[in-house]
């Protein structure tokens, strides 16, 4: 089985500093050792991982470029990862999505990324945003489990 990753997912997998490292760890290891499964990325969810993880307005300390591309290029060439790569017929369905369910600007990039999955077959997405994508009827959206908070005694 195939499960996509949103960028915030990407995110928190990667930079050990992120709030929900912890569960992006656990939900990637429980979908690609326990269940034997792959996780597909596009270029636009690295993208934006790539723009965000080195912008110092949103880390206290990001992530130099060098790094953060390191990183990528050792997910992206895993044999648990499946490339998705947009086709223009994926642009085509991206506009028709936008239109039909009436989306602006800031919902160009999810948008994007779910007809790219749709395109694939993939009907799984991980992500840490679920209302960004519950208006893609097609898509099955997967949440880790946040980790417990430490109880106050």
């Amino acid at each position: 089985m195939i499960l996509g990753i949103d960028t915030d997912v990407l995110i928190s997998w990667l930079v050990e500093v992120s709030p929900r490292h912890a569960d992006a760890r656990r939900l990637i290891e429980s979908e690609v050792r326990e269940r034997g499964g792959f996780i597909a990325l596009t270029p636009l969810v690295i993208q934006e991982f790539l723009h965000i993880v080195t912008d110092p307005k949103r880390f206290k300390e990001p992530l130099s470029m060098p790094e953060a591309i390191q990183r990528i290029e050792a997910i992206w060439d895993s044999e648990e990862v499946v490339r998705l790569l947009p086709t223009a017929e994926v642009l085509s369905r991206t506009l028709e999505l936008l239109a039909e369910l009436r989306l602006g600007r800031k919902r160009i990039l999810d948008t994007a990324l779910a007809a790219t999955l749709e395109f694939a077959e993939v009907r799984r997405l991980a992500t840490f945003n679920p209302s960004d994508f519950r208006i893609f009827d097609f898509l099955e959206l997967v949440d880790a489990p946040q980790s417990p908070r430490p109880r106050l005694v």
